[in-house]
């Protein structure tokens, strides 16, 4: 028995990677390893953060929103894959969230 032959299937598309949904896709993975470290920190100090711990969580709180815009803005974009876009979002509103759960603790 004679087996056919496979053809191989070409797929042309003119889609490109977008340099902003990259760019958000870096924020927020500097932003979610950075905050970890900082909260990792502070558990590692009894729960006291210092000023400078402080200041890095909040320079992650502001560079995890704006690569959220970013990523945003990257998803308006036309012929580009938005898979890391949809990334983007992801990460840096998880990070977002993370912070918004650290400062309510920290309030009570």
């Amino acid at each position: 028995m004679v087996q056919p032959v496979k053809r191989k299937k070409h797929l042309f598309t003119s889609k490109k990677m977008s340099m902003r949904a990259l760019m958000s896709d870096c924020l927020g993975a500097i932003a979610a390893t950075f905050t970890c470290v900082t909260v990792y920190l502070t558990f590692r100090n009894g729960g006291q953060a210092t000023p400078r711990y402080a200041t890095a969580f909040f320079l992650c709180i502001v560079m995890a929103l704006v690569g959220l815009i970013i990523a945003i803005l990257s998803r308006k974009e036309r012929d580009v894959y938005y898979f890391f876009s949809y990334l983007g979002m992801t990460l840096n509103g998880a990070v977002l969230l993370a912070g918004a759960g650290v400062m309510y603790l920290g309030l009570r």
